[in-house]
């Protein structure tokens, strides 16, 4: 991580007379530190000479050896010394006895001198050292500068704020991370990409709560410091110069006049107790009715924004449709914030499938008008794999065209089985794959089959489907002849989703030939994947759930588009 220098800017500390020790025959730093991922000299009793580059209270300092050339070898090192070492600060050259030790239990420790018997400070306010560094470079490649202070000319950008709130951020040489199946086929090619990913990723240690907001695609320049290792090399920021691009609030879109805007999102578990202000906490949402308020708050704040016609869900409770489920809760919040009539499509029965969560169709009734029963397929790759899904068709009220959506939810990356076809494949696509890739092909059959009885060839599927663009399901939708909106009419690359700082695509809107000709305006709409977790946000609506919104907007009074 990269730790500020700044943050540890020494106070006035009293003088030290340099002494004999300090005209001791030392140790060059390069031949402790070795070639290796540890010291070939490890326990030895070792006199090494360098300039103070950092310090870290009530732990130790990191010394540089200046009088050697750079080379393969680090030429710094971690001084483990407690509060009754004399003063030191950064710019002194000392001279210390002390053993070598490595510090840390993986493979990637640290090497450092502990056990100080002898320190002597030889000279103040000597210039620091000043390496420059680009990435990309290995683990191999970062272990040969560990300790040293570097300099780092290129861009950045922010990859991954998760960790904020510990004061740790990733950033990424150049540009944004991808996730490796969103931009390259599974396999070697995806490999190829994460192998780039970890190259140039550099995590950066940022003492105390940063000074603004930071979100993932923000741009850094002016990077510096010292390339400390807690388990991984990270970048501990030494001055003040590093600069944080400003993140732009993300709006939606302005609505088409006289168009139809359907809305897909997945809630992140919307859970409401017991509906009555008790039953907490929930087995997947919030943990008491607090929580449950403030996430309450935060979509209603993202629908009062996006004002949809049709909103399609995932991860709402599975507790039914009566006056106190989360469907309820639901519609009754969009009732109060997103304008018009609100109505709910309800399945026979309590629960749509046996999962915990499930999805959601809610829709404007002076916008669209339901037409016959909904639907839900409960095949064996929708009973306790991926969610069912729900179909309903719909009649617009100002045009007349009818149209079916169904709103899904796959199976996710988690749970893996330990072996059979659905177990990693270690293609870059996870587990579950064949499972999802299943469910395509029964859903793409099932509402081509519900499409034709109901005379209409204009389909839209939204949801979560948790695979990203280049994966097998994705090929699926693809292959019966889907068009995905948003790519269609903004390009690549997308994404609705920040996992591990690699941004991907889970979300999407298709829709059938026919339909995405209609389509006159489409977005992931940017306010929750960038953005980091419990953390002071500039709008109610930031980081209302991890995933993305993805917002389209038809106009059907228009002739439809060619493609």
């Amino acid at each position: 991580a990269l730790l500020l220098l700044a943050a540890c800017g020494p106070s006035p500390a009293p003088q030290f007379t340099a002494g004999d020790f300090c005209t001791a025959e030392t140790t060059p730093v390069t031949a402790i530190q070795g070639d290796g991922y540890t010291s070939p000299v490890e326990g030895s009793q070792q006199i090494v000479r360098g300039v103070v580059t950092f310090i870290e209270r009530e732990s130790g300092f990191y010394l540089e050896d200046v009088r050697e050339p750079a080379g393969n070898n680090s030429r710094a090192l971690f001084v483990r010394a407690d509060s009754t070492q004399p003063r030191i600060r950064t710019g002194q050259v000392v001279q210390l006895k002390g053993r070598v030790a490595e510090i840390g239990e993986r493979r990637d420790t640290m090497t450092a001198l502990i056990d100080i018997s002898q320190l002597e400070i030889c000279q103040e306010n000597a210039p620091l050292p000043v390496n420059r560094l680009e990435l990309p470079k290995s683990n191999r490649e970062r272990e040969s500068m560990e300790g040293m202070r570097l300099v780092f000319p290129q861009p950045f950008v922010v990859s991954d704020v998760y960790r904020l709130r510990d004061g740790t951020v990733s950033l990424a040489a150049n540009d944004r991370l991808w996730s490796p199946t969103e931009i390259a086929d599974p396999g070697p090619p995806a490999r190829a990409v994460e192998e780039s990913n970890r190259e140039r990723t550099l995590y950066v240690q940022v003492p105390g709560s940063p000074a603004q907001t930071l979100t993932s695609g923000a741009p850094v320049s002016g990077l510096s410091g010292v390339m400390g290792h807690d388990g991984r090399y990270s970048l501990l920021l030494t001055e003040p110069g590093a600069r944080f691009g400003h993140p732009d609030l993300p709006v939606p879109k302005e609505r088409l006049a006289g168009g139809l805007r359907v809305v897909n999102v997945n809630l992140r578990n919307f859970f409401n107790g017991d509906g009555r202000g008790g039953g907490f906490p929930t087995p997947r949402g919030a943990s008491n009715r607090q929580a449950y308020l403030a996430q309450k708050q935060g979509l209603e704040a993202a629908l009062e924004e996006m004002q949809p016609d049709l909103l399609a869900v995932q991860e709402l409770e599975n507790d039914g449709f009566d006056a106190h489920s989360a469907a309820s809760d639901l519609l009754e919040l969009l009732n109060h914030s997103a304008g018009g009539a609100w109505r709910v499509v309800t399945p026979g029965g309590h629960r749509i499938g046996p999962d915990e969560i499930t999805v959601g169709l809610f829709y404007r009734g002076d916008s669209l008008e339901a037409l016959g029963p909904p639907a839900t397929l409960a095949t064996p790759a929708f009973d306790g794999v991926s969610r069912q899904p729900l179909a309903q068709l719909f009649r617009d009220r100002r045009n007349g065209l009818s149209f079916l959506v169904a709103v899904n939810h796959l199976k996710s990356k988690g749970s893996c089985p330990r072996y059979g076809k659905n177990s990693d494949q270690e293609d870059g696509q996870g587990c579950w794959n064949p499972a999802r890739s299943e469910a395509v092909r029964e859903l793409t059959d099932w509402l081509s089959s519900l499409a034709a009885s109901a005379g209409t060839p204009y389909i839209l599927v939204l949801g979560d489907v948790n695979a990203l663009r280049r994966e097998d399901p994705i090929d699926a939708f693809l292959e019966a002849g889907y068009v995905d909106v948003v790519e269609r009419l903004n390009g690549l690359p997308q994404y609705t989703f920040v996992y591990r700082g690699r941004a991907g695509t889970l979300d999407y809107a298709f829709a059938s030939p026919e339909l995405a000709r209609f389509a006159r305006q489409a977005q992931n709409w940017h306010i929750n994947a960038d953005w980091a977790p419990d953390s002071d946000l500039p709008a109610a609506w930031l980081r209302m759930s991890d995933h993305d919104p993805v917002i389209v907007d038809f106009d059907f009074s228009q002739p439809a588009t060619s493609d």
